[in-house]
């Protein structure tokens, strides 16, 4: 089976988390420079086998979206036009960065993990959720 890379999507930095390859947990794989995502995901499409990429929803409270939305809607058609056969999905990032917060400084982790924190916790809900 192949795995799903989740991205955190962030002005500065994205945090990716990857699946076991019979998707039933979520590991923290990597926080990016957001300049060097595409050269990062490339690496990570040509040597693992991933087949759908979840990506978060930047939704506010009133249920709307934050100004980042545009930013991760290109980044999506970058993706879409360069690797046509992967699967993109959304899912509702609300709360995954202050729960990732929460474990930083409960643990006194370092502040670059929280990115990574927040696409694994984005990632282990999607796991936990849906039918694969």
């Amino acid at each position: 089976m192949s795995k799903i890379l989740c991205i955190d999507y962030g002005k500065k930095r994205i945090g990716l988390s990857i699946t076991n390859s019979i998707r039933s947990i979520a590991f923290g794989l990597d926080t990016v420079n957001s300049n060097n995502i595409i050269c990062t995901l490339y690496k990570y499409l040509k040597y693992e086998d991933i087949d759908t990429i979840i990506i978060g929803l930047p939704i506010r409270f009133d249920n709307s979206l934050f100004p980042l939305e545009k930013e991760i809607k290109k980044f999506i058609k970058i993706i879409n036009n360069k690797y046509p056969n992967l699967i993109i999905k959304r899912i509702d990032e609300r709360f995954t960065s202050k729960i990732a917060n929460y474990y930083l400084i409960n643990t006194r982790l370092k502040k670059n993990l929280l990115d990574k924190i927040s696409a694994t916790l984005l990632l282990q809900e999607y796991i936990k959720y849906s039918n694969i």
